[in-house]
């Protein structure tokens, strides 16, 4: 009896496979994807992947490639029904579409270490201590006290 359950289970499981696959080839709007949109959206996600590897952001999430701005561009540059944009590419933040979307939907502004490169991190971090060093010495302490109470006295 239970033998006979497995086998009505996997034929059923057959039957609406075959079923969803017989749809799917008749649907003409899964046609016109197949046909149309997802060449084009599969050598961009490609692309992208590629500029992903590149920036090495798949060891570092947070780095500065925002993935959807990059496949928009490419999306929008790669156009086949425009071929002309292909020799002369357009920056996303460069498109006035894209300028007028953020003047009416702005962003918020990215954290510095999605911006700041290791190396401009490094010497912001060695600047502000150098200063809190040179600051924090007697003799300089002594100086800008005398300065600050010299603004203060003066009418």
């Amino acid at each position: 009896m239970l033998e006979d359950d497995v086998i009505d289970k996997q034929e059923t499981e057959e039957y609406i496979k075959k079923r969803d696959l017989e749809k799917a080839v008749s649907n003409p709007e899964v046609e016109y994807l197949n046909e149309t949109v997802f060449p084009s959206l599969k050598r961009a996600l490609i692309e992208m992947l590629l500029k992903v590897k590149e920036d090495n952001s798949f060891t570092h999430p947070n780095g500065t490639l925002n993935g959807l701005d990059y496949l928009s561009e490419v999306l929008y540059n790669r156009n086949p029904n425009h071929p002309e944009r292909e020799s002369n590419w357009t920056y996303i933040f460069d498109m006035q579409w894209v300028q007028d979307y953020l003047d009416q939907h702005p962003r918020p502004r990215y954290p510095f270490r999605l911006i700041w490169t290791k190396d401009f991190a490094a010497l912001k971090i060695q600047s502000f201590m150098r200063g809190h060093w040179v600051r924090s010495r007697p003799d300089v302490q002594e100086l800008r006290l005398f300065w600050k109470t010299l603004k203060y006295d003066t009418p």
